[in-house]
């Protein structure tokens, strides 16, 4: 590979996404210690490292079998792929290999993780379904983003397994406080998705591939997105005043929701079923999506330094 093949290829495995992943991993853990749990910066490192290749091997193994389909679809900033394959079909062999790589470097730092720690061997799961749910995303023949399962997919990926894994490497095992943390972190992976699903629908309709938004359309995307955020603002303000994740203060958290939330209700109050209109929104969107997460994790991250350090 010669110097641009090489950038090239790292491009490819969109690294800053790793944000997406890396994020709501933190804040399971971070809640789990709020909550009385202890871990290791080893343990957050080594456990995150399992997820993280599992995260970074999707990304090459989307779009190689997104390759043909992607075709059809103009790359903004928040979808389409990366468009390299496109541009550069002779790097499809490397992004193949790449994607298999990255699963056993997942599945051999996750086995590392639980023998180093003598953690249960359950932590591999999330490690290893990870891992099928991102190759079988595109990959033949379960391919679940072509069978009207794509959505659900990315719920389950950053609603439970991203945020699920960190909470496991702080408790040691996933119990109700998890779970129902876990409910508007669903709802929040269905913005993402949907959000990122709206700009590709003309291409993705070309190519075959059967999103929410190519079966419903975009208005009923925003409306979707919309009841989506109001659900977990709803949610959230619900932990807050039943104070059941006491002693952790959701106020805070129900507060900074607020900003998906208006992004989602502007989106809606616009809604258009033209790209070109929809196309800033379905961006607002997935920003304030991030926007909430990182600002849920500062918050966390704040509440333990307190928890640590003291007024």
């Amino acid at each position: 590979m010669d110097t641009h093949a090489v950038a090239e290829f790292i491009r490819l495995g969109r690294f800053p996404f790793l944000l997406s992943g890396f994020i709501p991993f933190a804040a399971g853990a971070l809640l789990a210690f709020l909550l009385g749990a202890w871990f290791t910066p080893g343990e957050f490192l080594l456990g995150y490292a399992a997820m993280a290749a599992a995260h970074l091997s999707v990304h090459y193994s989307n779009d190689y079998f997104d390759a043909d389909a992607d075709r059809f679809v103009e790359t903004t900033a928040i979808s389409g792929g990366s468009g390299v394959l496109a541009a550069h079909p002779s790097l499809k062999p490397a992004a193949l290999a790449a994607a298999v790589v990255l699963m056993a470097v997942s599945i051999l730092i996750g086995t590392v993780f639980v023998t180093v720690y003598d953690y249960p061997a359950v932590f591999l799961a999330f490690g290893i379904a990870g891992n099928l749910l991102g190759w079988f995303y595109t990959a033949p023949p379960v391919a679940l983003a072509y069978r009207n399962l794509g959505e659900v997919t990315n719920m389950i990926t950053f609603g439970l397994l991203m945020p699920g894994a960190g909470y496991f490497v702080a408790a040691g095992t996933l119990d109700l406080s998890f779970f129902a943390f876990a409910l508007p972190l669903f709802l929040y992976g269905l913005v993402f998705i949907v959000s990122v699903e709206i700009p590709d629908m003309e291409g993705d309709i070309a190519g075959g591939k059967r999103t929410l938004v190519v079966r419903r359309g975009r208005i009923f995307a925003f409306r979707l997105i919309a009841l989506a955020a109001a659900l977990a603002t709803a949610a959230l303000a619900f932990f807050a005043l039943t104070g059941i994740f006491s002693p952790v203060d959701f106020f805070p958290v129900a507060l900074i929701s607020l900003v998906p939330l208006l992004l989602a209700l502007r989106g809606f109050l616009h809604r258009s079923p033209d790209r070109a209109s929809a196309l800033p929104h379905a961006v607002a969107n997935v920003q304030g999506y991030f926007a909430f997460q990182g600002l849920l994790v500062l918050y966390f991250l704040a509440a333990a330094a307190g928890f640590l350090y003291g007024p």
